[in-house]
């Protein structure tokens, strides 16, 4: 499909806040700010992504789509699983088994994009795919084997956003550009992130994460589906803030937007090295957490320049 500056956009902001999430992780219980912050971007950052993935899968049914993706997510899934495995392991000690089927960290996104494509497959022109999607995931939440193994608790949960994007049209995303839209987008930013920092817990976030069943992140177990449907409800809410905040003219996050792929792929070494650096205590000290902001526009910054880019694509798409 022809590029489109509003989603390079989009996507250029997400992948700054993949970035700027994992970044702030390890200081959201202890800084109260930074937890409101990360619960605000966790509403909507990784639906956003994945629904924009399914409105780019609309050739699923064309011979020749899944060789193709194979190729796109499959080998450097394999690739980077081994590499990161090695890296936790013999770098930093981590006490991590030897597994393709486990993803490293934010490699879950690699598999679940596999998967989500297979199931499209199979909703795609199912009439009501989506009601049954979603129901899917309301049910599988009480099944305790279904959980980072193949990452299919994450697979379930997201799956509903990457169906929506794929049933949604270019009309869709152009009205939601009014400005109309754009006032009540911001007014709805506004007032969800105050109710953020007045109501919501941080433990909210297992929810946002979807990789757990139920029996881990409550005790409310009869109540469990209710409160992953009104999450879905947040969740839909912040989409619709988010997109019709969206930048659609080209601009310089244009560029950056059509890296993602690269900066999802190589950031989570640079954060491992921020975390085990002294530069954490400091930060932890002295309060200084504008550098988590900086260091992450460095590392978006460094990681969608040309030559990195270009590297990364030969290694994956080339050489393999």
């Amino acid at each position: 499909m022809k590029r489109n500056s509003y989603f390079d956009n989009a996507r250029a902001i997400l992948i700054f806040l993949v970035v700027f999430g994992h970044m702030i992780s390890d200081y959201i219980e202890n800084e109260r700010i930074l937890a409101n912050i990360y619960l605000f971007i966790y509403t909507f950052h990784m639906p956003a992504f994945i629904l924009i993935s399914g409105y780019f899968a609309k050739k699923v049914y064309e011979q020749g789509y899944f060789k193709k993706l194979i190729k796109k997510l499959l080998i450097p899934y394999i690739i980077f699983q081994v590499l990161y495995t090695f890296y936790y392991d013999l770098i930093f000690e981590d006490s991590i088994g030897y597994s393709l089927f486990i993803p490293r960290w934010g490699l879950w996104f690699l598999m679940s994009l596999l998967f989500w494509n297979i199931l499209l497959y199979f909703f795609g022109k199912l009439k009501y795919g989506l009601p049954i999607a979603i129901l899917i995931s309301l049910l599988i939440g009480y099944d305790t084997e279904v959980d980072e193994f193949l990452s299919l608790s994450r697979t379930f949960f997201f799956f509903p956003f990457f169906l929506a994007g794929f049933h949604l049209k270019e009309q869709h995303f152009v009205k939601i550009k009014s400005k109309i839209n754009v006032f009540i987008g911001t007014v709805l930013a506004i007032v969800g992130f105050i109710i953020i920092v007045l109501y919501v817990p941080i433990d909210f976030r297992f929810w946002l994460f979807g990789k757990r069943p139920y029996e881990e992140i409550t005790n409310l177990l009869e109540y469990s589906a209710l409160i992953r449907l009104s999450t879905y409800g947040i969740q839909l809410l912040a989409l619709y803030t988010f997109f019709s905040l969206v930048p659609k003219k080209q601009c310089y996050l244009t560029s950056i937007g059509q890296s993602t792929m690269v900066i999802y792929l190589l950031h989570m070494a640079i954060v491992r090295v921020f975390r085990e650096s002294s530069i954490k205590s400091y930060i932890i000290e002295s309060s200084q957490y504008w550098i988590l902001f900086v260091f992450s526009l460095l590392i978006v910054y460094c990681l969608s320049r040309k030559p990195v880019v270009q590297f990364v694509d030969t290694l994956l798409y080339k050489k393999f």
